[in-house]
């Protein structure tokens, strides 16, 4: 969990990065919900708070209400990727998501 401004993490090679989307009671409203679009993108994204240049989607968590839980959604840092979805990491470098 991120917490007074500490949004960054060091990870390795074949470490994973588990996001959990936010989950309500049947009994809370829609309109009380959230739901997150995650994008990764470049530093000037990053500083801009900006997905449209050279971001792309990586998860959408838009099911609240998911009746197995909140939906999970996780990345894992390797070099080669068998998925077409996946994307493959580099040492050494810096990612960014928003």
């Amino acid at each position: 969990r991120f917490q007074q401004g500490d949004y960054h993490i060091d990870v390795c090679i074949n470490d994973y990065l588990d996001v959990f989307c936010p989950h309500y009671e049947d009994s809370v409203p829609e309109d009380k919900t959230e739901r997150y679009v995650l994008y990764m993108v470049n530093f000037d994204g990053y500083s801009s708070c900006d997905h449209t240049s050279k971001g792309f989607k990586r998860w959408e968590c838009n099911r609240p209400h998911s009746p197995n839980g909140p939906l999970k959604f996780s990345e894992k840092f390797q070099l080669f990727t068998p998925f077409s979805l996946g994307f493959e990491f580099r040492p050494g470098r810096e990612y960014f998501y928003i």
